[in-house]
């Protein structure tokens, strides 16, 4: 008599690594565009430096207090907007290029910056690379 019961743990175990395997995204220039969007409007106008540190990449990456203290420290020049410019992807990173707008003191009118930033994809979701930003400033 043949017994068939390694082969009943079989099929679930292959189930599971099957369905563990990352499937890939399915427009990662506009999940980018839109996951940077929201980031910056977080980041400059909201100041919800909570949302943004989760979006960070890990490596390199400061304990919150003081993330939180460098960001007080580069957002305080009132902000009315982001507009997003470019989005590049090269494999696994991303560059951005936006503008923010801006209330100067002292100026009438407003005021649009351009800027640029990097992100990284990580397993299916893009994470924005800190380290890149602050070895650009």
């Amino acid at each position: 008599m043949v017994v068939m019961k390694p082969l009943y743990y079989l099929v679930p175990l292959l189930l599971l690594v099957f369905c563990a395997c990352e499937t890939e995204m399915p427009d990662p220039k506009g999940t980018l565009e839109k996951q940077a969007v929201k980031y910056w409007i977080e980041r400059v106008i909201n100041k919800n430096f909570e949302y943004t540190y989760q979006e960070e990449a890990r490596e390199g990456l400061p304990p919150f207090s003081e993330y939180e203290k460098r960001l007080k420290a580069v957002t305080r020049i009132p902000t009315s907007s982001v507009k997003l410019k470019d989005v590049r992807i090269e494999g696994k990173v991303g560059f951005v290029n936006y503008s923010v707008t801006c209330h100067v003191q002292g100026i009438a009118q407003e005021i649009d910056i351009p800027l640029g930033d990097q992100w990284i994809l990580k397993g299916n979701r893009w994470k924005h690379d800190l380290q890149a930003e602050m070895k650009t400033k």
